[in-house]
């Protein structure tokens, strides 16, 4: 695990999530976490050292497909936003991507609850605060990048952690967003009060003002490719033929380019049926 400030850490889960840990002498929050029952007690007994005590707190991020499932063998209270109870549509198991690691033979689902594995204990609609010895962890609805999407800022230690609403070098999640407001989320990030925060990407970790710059010009090219054919009503095929050109802002390797293409397709297709009107 890597220590970015006192008693503050993140480590990378099997899934490709950055998760967090927020110790405390009383117990610890943890921010997203490991994917699995048997991997959670390895990752437990792995950080014992650096954990006082069990985890108080779960706090959930948003709800993609890959944090839903590493919301299993979690036995602390869960925290999400409020939207995260409403049923999404799945997809069929050939758009999901590769890094949900979906074993072979998954059959499609016709719907499913994001909290089918585990419901949560606390809900929000905007703001809720969680206290940690002597320091607040504040949690506000961000729904930029996701419906549901949480930031978790730490105030006393100048992190904040912002789920998928910044990555690098890597296609964004577009299922569930937002555009608009996520480039307001982003504005936001680029603004005064975040300028000497860590900002911890849920996927590539701590990023600077320069990468959130780098996401905000990517998403307003993908926003300036898309509006368009939706306000056109074009048909899906029009919409997904936008896949290449948006893989140009990237570079893609023969170990992530199939990951990407599905990520994109399954997100424009998602993105489609919900705005297509």
């Amino acid at each position: 695990m890597q220590e970015i400030a006192p008693n503050v850490f993140i480590e990378h889960n099997s899934l490709g999530l950055v998760t967090g840990v927020i110790r405390g002498k009383a117990g610890s929050i943890l921010i997203d976490s490991p994917s699995r029952q048997d991997e959670m007690r390895s990752w437990r007994s792995g950080t014992a050292r650096l954990i006082t005590g069990e985890p108080k707190f779960l706090v959930h991020l948003d709800t993609h497909y890959d944090r839903m499932l590493s919301i299993k063998g979690s036995d602390c209270v869960i925290v999400t936003h409020a939207n995260s109870l409403v049923q999404e549509k799945a997809k069929p198991s050939s758009a999901k991507t590769v890094d949900e690691n979906q074993p072979a033979g998954d059959g499609y689902e016709v719907t499913v609850s994001p909290f089918r594995l585990l419901p949560p204990e606390v809900v929000f609609t905007q703001a809720l605060s969680l206290f940690l010895d002597d320091h607040e962890i504040y949690l506000e609805h961000h729904p930029g990048s996701n419906f549901a999407g949480i930031w978790a800022e730490l105030p006393s230690r100048k992190v904040i952690f912002v789920g998928d609403a910044v990555l690098t070098d890597q296609p964004p999640f577009l299922a569930y967003c937002d555009l608009d407001l996520w480039l307001k989320d982003l504005e936001i990030l680029r603004g005064k009060k975040y300028r000497n925060y860590q900002i911890v990407s849920g996927r590539s970790g701590v990023v600077g003002q320069s990468q959130v710059e780098e996401m905000s010009e990517h998403l307003s090219a993908i926003k300036a490719l898309l509006v368009p054919l939706m306000a056109a009503k074009a048909s899906l095929e029009d919409v997904l033929a936008l896949i290449p050109e948006i893989m140009k802002r990237y570079e893609p390797n023969t170990n992530t380019a199939d990951m990407y293409y599905n990520r994109l397709r399954w997100g424009l297709t998602t993105f489609y049926e919900l705005n297509h009107g």
